[in-house]
């Protein structure tokens, strides 16, 4: 060929193209994943250059090389830009591929091609560089153009690098392919300017040559030893960061390697300041869970509650030992499983098994009430009658017999409203405003008082215990009113007040002194007792000649209640 001729140098070059052009193609098959494809585009700009170093030492005429050498430097911005766009696609941080820093690449490309213009080389290069001239191989001057240029290029490869590390601080199961490609890119960074000032005693090409050489043998490593594009590793990653348990891997020197993001959430870690910390350090607030971990017995999970700003939670820790292919223990994992909404769960649900038995009991209760002591008490007061009949009027017996059938009745007025009592707070459906109207309907029809309801249109629900406890308070506050208050009328309000649905019990009757009674009556005793075992508060009020006033709070799931007290 006319202007070139044969050198033996022309061979590792040839083959360093070939073996580039390879691996774009290997890359290209990958294309859909991220970082894979712009890669494949700086390996094709690579294996060009290669052919243009070939080209440029196999011509004849100056004039040759130094073109060889204006198009064999017009291909570094393109392959620093592509570095950049794959180290930010394989970090995962496509979001900085704004539409401004598209335009700036996509312009800097644009340039490229512009340079490569005939306009360029009719000017030899001028716009780049003010002086070409030959000593052995071709050198130049830089022009202010090309001064800014390698500025340009300068800080896009710093950025590539930047992410590359940043990468490799947040990602511990990319750190060893990411160290391979970040020591290839550092050979090209620092033999670029020392080939291009002249600084190294060997040419300038074979200085390039041999760093993108080593460049792309990094590469390979990191693709077949290290699998930098293999979906395995990328879909492993994928389900540790969004698996609901929280992971933690310690070294053998108990340090944080790493966390998952479930584990920075549950534990307040940093993700970015959690790894090398000795667990201990990293977990300081939280020293029961510190303790399970360090002392724990591995492989035997454990329950461990602690703190948080959410509520106390409660997680299931299980240990794994770690070991490398020698078996020789390297670290462990381990894994913290909240069982807070479990434990949750569990506990309404034996609320509800107990509700529910305590249901069917007061049913039992009921029909035992009803089909015993009930028809008993009928039957002793059919018999007191007839006593009474066959007694002479005035006698002791006939008044004996008088005060035993009043006694027997009381008694079964008694038994009659602890029957209706049960069964209405046991029949499992209607609202406690039903319940509550059901109730005083046939207190009012029973006992002649008059009852006054309110009772708000939005009251809450409460749990089906809470709400038959609740009935049965109201229902004790109505039964002292007819034992003891000789009252006319009997006022009932249910409403909320600050996450606490309240029930009022009042009467016009003639009242009296709670601190002098106390707990002593039973009906009081009981009202307090229902109240606590639904977590509420009971206040009574009450003064000789000025009624009584019955107040049950009960918070409402959910709300944040005010204690009674205080409002």
């Amino acid at each position: 060929m006319t202007g070139y001729e044969y050198t033996p140098w022309i061979w590792p070059l040839v083959a360093s193209a070939v073996f580039n052009a390879a691996l774009a193609a290997y890359l290209w098959r990958r294309r859909q994943t991220p970082g894979a494809f712009p890669l494949a585009l700086a390996m094709v700009v690579m294996s060009l250059w290669m052919v243009t170093v070939a080209a440029e030492i196999t011509a004849s005429e100056v004039a040759a090389k130094a073109a060889w050498f204006l198009v064999r430097d017009a291909l570094v911005l393109p392959g620093v830009t592509l570095s950049l766009w794959f180290a930010l696609q394989y970090a995962g941080l496509d979001r900085w591929l704004t539409r401004p820093v598209a335009a700036v690449l996509a312009a800097v490309l644009a340039g490229m091609v512009i340079v490569l213009t005939p306009l360029y080389l009719v000017a030899d290069g001028r716009l780049l560089w003010s002086r070409l001239w030959w000593d052995g191989s071709v050198q130049g001057e830089l022009a202010p153009l090309g001064a800014a240029f390698g500025i340009y290029g300068f800080v896009i490869s710093l950025l590539a690098t930047a992410v590359l590390l940043l990468l490799f601080v947040r990602s511990p199961a990319h750190r060893v392919p990411v160290a391979l490609i970040v020591i290839g890119q550092i050979g090209i960074r620092v033999a670029y300017p020392l080939a291009t000032l002249n600084i190294t005693n060997l040419p300038n090409l074979a200085t390039m040559v041999f760093a993108l050489d080593f460049a792309s043998l990094m590469y390979v490593v990191a693709l077949f030893r290290f699998r930098l594009f293999d979906l395995v590793p990328v879909a492993r990653e994928a389900i540790l960061e969004r698996m609901p348990d929280a992971m933690l891997v310690l070294d053998a020197h108990d340090r944080i390697a790493d966390c998952n993001a479930a584990a920075a959430r549950l534990l307040g870690l940093r993700r970015g300041r959690a790894p090398d910390q000795p667990v201990a350090t990293a977990l300081a607030a939280f020293p029961d869970l510190v303790r399970r971990i360090t002392e724990g017995p591995a492989e035997n999970p454990g329950d461990v509650a602690y703190e948080t700003a959410t509520g106390v939670r409660t997680c299931e820790v299980s240990i794994t030992p770690l070991t490398d292919w020698q078996a020789a223990p390297i670290g462990r994992l381990v894994l913290l499983h909240d069982m807070t909404d479990l434990h949750r769960v569990e506990a309404q649900l034996l609320d509800q098994e107990r509700e529910l038995a305590a249901v069917q009991e007061r049913e039992r209760v009921a029909r035992e009430l009803h089909d015993g002591l009930a028809q008993e008490l009928w039957l002793a007061k059919l018999k007191t009658g007839r006593l009474a009949a066959v007694c002479d009027p005035g006698s002791e017996t006939w008044e004996l017999a008088g005060e035993v059938a009043t006694a027997v009745d009381a008694a079964l007025v008694e038994a009659r409203q602890a029957i209706a009592a049960m069964r209405l707070s046991g029949e499992g459906h209607g609202s406690l405003r039903e319940l509550l109207a059901r109730s005083l309907d046939d207190f009012e029809d029973q006992f002649g008082l008059r009852v006054e309801f309110d009772c708000a249109d939005d009251l809450p629900a409460l749990s089906p215990r809470a709400e038959a406890e609740a009935l049965r308070v109201a229902q004790e506050a109505l039964a002292n009113v007819r034992r003891h208050a000789d009252a006319t009328v009997v006022r009932v309000r249910a409403g909320t007040d600050d996450g606490w649905l309240v029930l009022v019990v009042a009467d016009n009757g003639r009242g009296f002194d709670p601190d002098g009674v106390g707990d002593a009556a039973y009906g009081l005793a009981s009202m307090r007792e229902r109240a606590a075992l639904i977590g509420g508060e009971l206040e009574i009020e009450s003064a000789p000649r000025e009624g009584t006033r019955v107040r049950l709070g009960v918070p409402i799931a959910g709300a944040a209640p005010v204690p009674a007290g205080t409002r």
